[in-house]
C-alpha cells in the first residue's frame, strides 16, 4: 500500500500493530524523520539553513490492547482505527488507568494525550480518512453498527463534534478494506458486491451527502487500497486483483480509473534507467 500511497501523495499511515507506539505512525505520516526505537521529538535548527534534528526525548503516546491498522491527522489531532477495547496513557501499564476505546480513537499529537472522541464501532475498522476540509471523519471495516445505529461496514462523522452522519448510512455487503474522500465523495474498496443494493464489485463511490454514485469499477478480486489523486483527476485502486473492468494492461493489481466514471486510465511508463 506504501507504493500506492506515494504514488498519489497520500500521507496516511497503516498497519501498525499494539507494540508500536502510535506516535511513529502519525510523525511519519506528517513527514517528520524518525529514530528507528522510540518516538522522539524534533528541534529548532540550531543555525539558519540547517535541518532539524532528532532528539532523543521521548514522545508521550496513547497505548491501546490491540491493533490500529490505519490512521488521518486532522490539524493536531490523530484519528486512528483498528481493533482494540482500551486504551490508556503512555506509562501506564496494562490494565492500569484504562478506559474503554472501542476500535476508534482520536489523540493529540503534540502531548499524546487522548481526546473525548469515543464512538462505539462494533467491529475491526480496516481505513480511516477525513475530508480535505477536515469537516468529515470516514472509516471502513467489518462492523455493522455505530453507537447502537445500523452502519454496514462504513460509517461518517462530524468533526471535530465527533457526531455521527445520521444521513450518511450506505449498506455494504461484505468487508471495506480502505476508504478515501474528497470533499464531495467518498471512495471505497474492498471484498464487497452490493452497495445500497446495488451491484459494486469490489469498489464504489457515494456522494458526503449519503447517495450511491455511478462510479463502479469491476475489480475480479479484493482491493486493498484506493487514493484520490491531490487534482481530482485520477483514482488510484491496488490489491489481489489480476483485472479491472475485464482489464489487466493496466489492471494487474493496480490501475488507475476515472473519478466520475469509473473507466480506467492509462499509467505512462517511467525510465527507471
Amino acid at each position: 500500500m506504501g507504493v500506492l500511497r506515494n504514488f498519489l501523495g497520500n500521507k496516511k499511515a497503516s498497519g501498525l500493530r499494539f507494540g508500536t507506539t502510535l506516535a511513529v505512525g502519525a510523525l511519519i505520516a506528517s513527514g517528520l524523520v524518525l529514530a528507528p526505537s522510540a518516538a522522539n521529538a524534533d528541534t529548532a535548527p540550531v543555525e539558519p539553513n540547517v535541518p532539524s534534528t532528532v532528539t532523543t526525548d521521548a514522545l508521550p503516546t496513547v497505548q491501546v490492547n490491540g491493533i490500529v491498522w490505519d490512521q488521518v491527522i486532522v490539524g493536531n489531532t490523530v484519528y486512528a482505527a483498528g481493533q482494540f477495547a482500551t486504551a490508556r496513557p503512555a506509562g501506564a501499564a496494562a490494565g492500569v488507568n484504562e478506559v474503554a476505546r472501542n476500535n476508534v480513537i482520536a489523540y493529540d499529537i503534540r502531548t499524546g494525550a487522548m481526546t473525548s472522541f469515543a464512538p462505539n464501532v462494533n467491529g475491526q475498522v480496516r481505513s480511516i480518512a477525513a475530508s480535505p476540509d477536515g469537516t468529515r471523519l470516514y472509516i471502513g471495516g467489518d462492523f455493522t453498527a455505530v453507537n447502537g445505529s445500523t452502519r454496514n461496514r462504513v460509517a461518517a462523522f462530524n468533526i471535530p463534534s465527533g457526531t455521527l452522519v445520521g444521513s450518511w448510512a450506505p449498506s455494504v455487503n461484505a468487508s471495506v478494506r480502505a476508504i478515501t474522500a474528497t470533499n464531495s465523495a467518498v471512495y471505497f474498496t474492498g471484498i464487497f458486491g452490493r452497495v445500497a443494493s446495488n451491484d459494486r464489485v469490489r469498489a464504489a463511490a457515494v456522494s458526503s451527502a449519503g447517495a450511491l454514485l455511478p462510479w463502479a469499477p469491476e475489480l475480479d478480486n479484493r482491493g486493498n487500497d484506493v487514493v484520490v489523486s491531490g487534482d481530482g483527476t485520477k483514482v488510484a485502486l491496488a490489491g489481489h486483483f489480476t483485472t479491472v473492468n475485464g482489464s489487466s494492461n493496466p489492471g494487474y493489481g493496480m490501475a488507475l480509473v476515472d473519478p466520475t466514471t469509473g473507466g480506467l486510465l492509462p499509467i505512462a511508463a517511467h525510465d527507471t534507467a
